[in-house]
Parts: C-alpha cells; structure tokens; sequence
C-alpha cells in the first residue's frame, strides 16, 4: 500500500484545511491537485468564493499544469509561524492516515520513522519512535518485545487522539 496521496474523502472527515495548508500539502506531494479542486467546489456551493476559486472548481483533477497560479493567488505567502502549525497539521493527518492503514503495511512503526525523518525530527511523536529511548518512565529492558510494540502503538493512538483536539 501506498502513504500517499491521501485521499480527499479522509482528509475531510479529519481536519479543515486552509489554502495554505492545501498549497503546502500540495508542495510536498501530500496531496493530488483533486483536494484543491473539491475545496474550492464546496466553496462555490456556499456562495462564497473568490475568482481563483471559481474558476479552480472547473478543473478537472490530474489535468492542470498550473496549479501553483491558483496557490499564489489563493496563498500568497506564508505567515510567520504558519508553517510551523501546517507541517503539525499534516503530520497528524499523514499519522492519523497511517493508524486506519496501519494493516496494509508490514510494519507501521518503520513507516512512522520515515515520517519522523521527513517531518525534520518532531519531538511530538519522539514517544512511538522504535529508536528513541522513552521518556514517560516506561522501561523497555523488563518487557517483551510484543509489549514494547503494543506501548508504542499505544502512544501513538495517544498522540492522534491528543492531535484530533487542536486539529479538528
């Protein structure tokens, strides 16, 4: 199974995304060109939308070369301090897509670690790391090696449901 593209449907039940969490999502290859296109789709049905939103709900997905115009005209810049709160948005949706799939994949705990790497390191989720020694009082050495998983997917579960409070 593949982590990515995360699908719309997902996404939407999980998080609300600003442009610039979708043009940054998009940037990092996160996300197809079809979460862009089905955000501003719902916009023109609320009665409110911009040009740039307008015109983005005609696309059809996959077939448009151009969506960096959109983004710039949807996002022009990032605030200071904003992308600091997307990537911690996105990595919650990437962890949280990861948990529901986590059958799907030989060994979900490698995945996170790929994410950890890709994510610059983020000491949030330092707690379900193979890797890294624990830090809540948890002693590995005394436990087997199906306990030490079942206390990492534990504080995994922990940190999604943590996460969902600020994100949803």
């Amino acid at each position: 199974m593949n982590l990515y593209p995360i699908p719309v449907e997902f996404i939407d039940q999980t998080v609300n995304l600003s442009w610039c969490d979708i043009k940054w999502g998009y940037e990092n290859n996160l996300i197809t060109s079809e979460v862009a296109i089905k955000k501003a789709e719902k916009n023109v049905l609320t009665g409110s939308y911009t040009k740039a939103e307008l015109e983005l709900s005609f696309v059809i997905p996959n077939e448009l070369n151009y969506m960096p115009s959109f983004f710039n005209e949807l996002c022009p810049d990032f605030k200071e301090g904003e992308v600091l709160i997307i990537k911690q948005k996105w990595l919650y949706l990437i962890l949280g897509w990861l948990w529901i799939n986590r059958a799907g994949f030989e060994d979900p705990l490698t995945e996170v670690e790929t994410i950890y790497a890709d994510f610059d390191y983020p000491s949030e989720i330092e707690g379900f790391i193979k890797y890294m020694p624990p830090t809540d009082g948890y002693n590995p050495s005394i436990h087997s090696h199906m306990e030490n998983i079942n206390h990492l997917m534990n504080n995994w579960e922990n940190y999604l449901k943590k996460s969902a409070v600020t994100f949803k």
